[in-house]
């Protein structure tokens, strides 16, 4: 496909980028008429411009972007979503230095291709040229976004520098939080207007105009809820007054009704079964619910994201379980009827014929989003259990595989003391949950290899701006019908309770939220914007609910234990990431964040 022939050209001229400073020399290495004056010299600039955009995919961690490694050190290990078994090596959530993003050579050659392409912009169809300047517009916008919302405000250069051997003219000011924030808006607009309506023109995985849209809903909620939430500080190099709040929700609700209104795109629906049409809509590539997908190929940039997190039984010759959900997590989920899951009080004291029967009736997301002991997966109940309780009532766990871990009773009857899934320290598993979404369930164990995973990543979908446009809505305390609309709509996929207008409150939404885009990388920014990640992640320490085979009972019950042996503490500091010290060496006119110095 065109598309991938895309990417592999992007890999080959990765060798023309720029270092990661404000300061580097003009991109002269390919003549500029090789580039600008064909259409494959244009093509081959922004497939390598959309390789290095800061996409948080599944190739995404603590290590950086577009990388490979272990399943630890990633977004939903730090917010609560997912915790690392007993060996790893996660013991913190940060200390401002782990998510960072500053890099001034995508700005640089995003900035080069908007201020030079102009000049051969003749040679082209005014439909070509507009577009892929809107696609320029659009990285550029994305790439100060992920700078932004980490670091507050950044230099936001729109054009590149020229090289000097005056160095101290290189040196660029941060500008504040907000005039970043209004920068991103301006350049989207520039994108929403050039783009394309269809990918039709430009190709699979090339942005339209809805991409924009949808970039332009997602930063404006940001910048509202920085401005509402959170303080002034460094002459506002970080924090928005408190009353511009309002002007950003409503830019945010605003970006939301343009896509609405053309009818574009709605909610995955193509599975009768609510569950299974849930945890589909991850893997289909023909989704009216896409706005924004990176594909992935293998042997070109095909990543792991099956061989760390599947179930132990199913593994192939690798890792397993890297991450999973903690009880907290889990009970954030609801029943069909909208009350509480409440697992851990429902659970208590109680015997099941099969532990799957704590779980029935649930939001269909549940079980779309999650691996609960005896849920069905690839044809099979993948057999989570932590232990047997034996004949005197004590318990025997810890056992370090499933295959040799047998208990003789008295009667001579032999039993498994754990599950082929854990939970051990052997599956990787101490929470009796694993995370479903986006595993493929149909890909053979064989391939559940390192580089063998092919699923795309959807970094904007149609539920997430519907989010985007309730969260906006709720804080406008403003269209509040649209509001429950949207959130009904995306309740009524889920197979879950509508709301009324009386329980649309910002709780509610957020909670929403965490429910529909769970592991997708959003809510540890989400719990930073609102500023209460301090607050949610004091001391805290997250725990499983693991059922246990009681063979005098000969049924299961559930008992709750810590997840691992860690505490987990969000500092204050880190709403705002560190700015690296190596830039602050070569550029003293940056200020570095507070609390840091």
């Amino acid at each position: 496909m065109k598309f991938y022939k895309l990417i592999i050209a992007a890999v080959l001229v990765n060798s023309f980028h720029s270092c990661d400073y404000l300061d580097v020399p003009p991109i002269n290495i390919m003549q500029d008429e090789a580039i600008f004056k064909s259409e494959s010299g244009i093509k081959s600039y922004l497939t390598t411009l959309y390789y290095d955009l800061p996409i948080e995919d599944f190739r995404f961690s603590q290590q950086g972007f577009n990388v490979t490694g272990k399943g630890q050190g990633r977004l939903p290990n730090v917010c609560g979503e997912a915790m690392c078994h007993t060996t790893d090596d996660i013991s913190s959530i940060g200390d401002g230095t782990w998510w960072g993003c500053w890099d001034y050579g995508k700005i640089r050659r995003i900035n080069y291709f908007i201020t030079e392409f102009p000049k051969y912009s003749d040679n082209f169809s005014q439909e070509f040229a507009e577009a892929w300047l809107g696609e320029a517009y659009f990285m550029r916008a994305y790439c100060y976004f992920a700078m932004v919302k980490r670091y507050g405000g950044v230099p936001y250069l729109k054009e590149p520098q020229k090289y000097t051997s005056d160095f101290e003219s290189l040196k660029v000011p941060r500008d504040s939080e907000k005039t970043c924030y209004d920068n991103i808006a301006k350049d989207l607009d520039e994108a929403i207007w050039r783009l394309p309506d269809n990918e039709t023109l430009l190709g699979k995985g090339r942005v339209t105009k809805y991409a924009a849209l949808a970039l332009k809903s997602r930063a404006m909620l940001y910048a509202g809820s920085i401005a509402r939430y959170g303080n002034v500080d460094k002459d506002g190099l970080v924090g928005i007054p408190v009353e511009y709040a309002n002007d950003y929700f409503e830019q945010a609700y605003e970006a939301v009704k343009e896509i609405e209104k053309d009818n574009k795109f709605s909610l995955y629906r193509k599975n009768a079964d609510k569950e299974k049409n849930f945890a589909e809509l991850f893997l289909a590539e023909d989704s009216p619910e896409n706005i924004f997908v990176k594909y992935f190929q293998r042997n070109v940039n095909a990543h792991g994201w099956d061989v760390y997190f599947i179930p132990y039984q199913y593994r192939g010759v690798g890792f397993s379980s890297n991450m999973n959900p903690p009880l907290e997590f889990v009970e954030m989920f609801e029943h069909k009827d909208g009350t509480p899951a409440n697992f851990e009080e429902r659970a208590a004291n109680t015997y099941f014929d099969d532990p799957s029967e704590l779980f029935q009736d649930m939001d269909a997301r549940f079980g779309g989003s999650i691996i609960y002991p005896n849920a069905v997966f690839k044809g099979e109940p993948c057999s989570i259990q932590k232990g047997l309780i034996i004949e005197d009532g004590s318990k025997i766990e810890n056992a370090v595989n499933y295959e040799e871990a047998v208990y003789t009773a008295n009667d001579g009857t032999q039993y498994h003391i754990v599950g082929k899934s854990g939970c051990g320290n052997y599956s990787g598993n101490m929470t009796g949950f694993f995370i479903r979404k986006y595993l493929n369930e149909d890909m053979p164990t064989s391939e559940v290899l390192e580089g063998y995973s092919e699923q795309h990543w959807i970094d904007m979908r149609y539920a997430e701006v519907l989010l985007n446009g309730i969260e906006a809505a709720v804080e406008l305390q403003k269209y509040l019908d649209d509001a429950l609309r949207w959130i009904n709509d995306i309740r009524d996929r889920a197979d879950v309770k509508l709301l009324t207008e009386g329980e649309l409150t910002i709780e509610k939404v957020r909670h929403e939220r965490r429910i529909e885009l769970a592991f997708e990388n959003h809510t540890y920014w989400d719990l930073r914007r609102w500023r209460i990640a301090d607050k949610e992640i004091e001391a805290k320490q997250y725990n499983g609910l693991c059922p246990y085979f009681d063979i005098n009972q000969q049924k299961y019950v559930f008992e709750k234990n810590p997840a691992n042996k860690y505490y987990y503490t969000f500092d204050v500091k880190m709403y705002y990431e560190r700015i690296p010290d190596s830039e602050i060496a070569k550029n003293n006119l940056l200020i570095q964040n507070p609390y840091y110095n």
